[in-house]
């Protein structure tokens, strides 16, 4: 079977008939089924090893961010929304059939990002080289050192949270040090806050330390004890509060676990579509700290006031989360 032929159901349902027929074609008698263990799981895969491929599926009502209430309910449907091509997996034959965009199993860089050349304006490149185009995103990874594909992989994005609903603060990026080593009980924390209700979110929590307004705006907010933090944070008599202070702030990409996206200002004027090049352009120095995985990589840079962590994603080549942090809390 060719890759063409996948990719044209993506974004069916697992009950469609042409996904249906996808399965009898590659000869598969598995069907994606969600795992009756745990009512967190909202995906699953498909693996054809016999065909080198990978289908990834998703509960519906989380892909098209509907109401919680409505996932994994007896009717719920799941939504083709991954396939992975191998060439080299263990367990995995490679797969035979015709790559997408005339791909072969032995280009290198050069040679994908030549047959790509017309979508070269989309190509965002780190450890990987991703394409978001219209339809979805093509993400390949090479052999070491590089010489040649290892997988390719084609996918859809998670759909963001509809903006009714959005409740967010109006804080820049640079106000929110201003707010380090200040205590949850503080009347100005609370006000400056505003319109969320700290005092309500804290109260209805299971962690005192991790406040999290994901699903409002994309923001979490960590606090530490006062201790733990460097430089002068005192109450009007001088001393350390005793109370878990204010240590960081976290803002995130839409649907990173689950949060609608924060649409407010962020440090160095990233953005959450900016590529690892160009967040390492805006910093205008190397970072203290970065580090890579197979999926996502962080960069950490430690200035006189704060920190900056940014993570990353490996597969699309985006930011994911931004964290300011006081002095002492990394």
């Amino acid at each position: 079977m060719d890759a063409d032929r996948l990719l044209a159901v993506l974004g069916r349902l697992d009950n469609d008939s042409s996904v249906e027929a996808i399965f009898r074609e590659l000869r598969t008698q598995r069907r994606p089924e969600l795992s009756s263990d745990s009512r967190d799981t909202l995906l699953d895969w498909v693996p054809v090893r016999r065909q080198g491929v990978e289908l990834g599926f998703v509960d519906e009502a989380y892909f098209e961010a509907t109401d919680r209430w409505k996932r994994r309910r007896p009717d719920s449907r799941l939504v083709l929304f991954q396939v992975y091509f191998y060439f080299h997996r263990e367990e995995f034959e490679p797969f035979a059939g015709d790559l997408p965009f005339g791909l072969n199993w032995a280009d290198g860089p050069k040679e994908v990002r030549r047959k790509l050349q017309k979508i070269e304006s989309l190509r965002r490149s780190h450890v990987r080289d991703a394409w978001h185009l219209p339809e979805f995103w093509i993400t390949v990874t090479y052999k070491k050192p590089g010489t040649g594909m290892d997988s390719v992989v084609c996918q859809l994005d998670l759909k963001p949270w509809a903006e009714p609903g959005r409740i967010q603060p109006a804080e820049m990026a640079n106000d929110w040090l201003d707010l380090f080593g200040m205590p949850s009980t503080s009347a100005h924390l609370r006000q400056r806050l505003r319109p969320l209700d700290l005092v309500k979110r804290i109260d209805e929590g299971e962690d005192d330390e991790e406040v999290e307004f994901r699903f409002e705006c994309g923001l979490e907010l960590d606090f530490t004890p006062a201790k733990n933090l460097k430089g002068v944070y005192r109450t009007r008599a001088g001393k350390k509060p005793s109370t878990l202070v204010l240590g960081a702030v976290r803002f995130f990409r839409a649907r990173d676990l689950d949060a609608r996206q924060w649409t407010g200002d962020l440090p160095f004027a990233l953005s959450f579509d900016d590529t690892q090049a160009t967040m390492l352009a805006k910093l205008r120095r190397e970072p203290d700290e970065q580090e890579d995985d197979d999926i996502d990589g962080y960069a950490l840079w430690r200035f006189a006031d704060f920190s900056l962590h940014v993570l990353y994603d490996n597969m699309k080549n985006q930011l994911l989360r931004v964290s300011i942090m006081a002095p002492g809390f990394d």
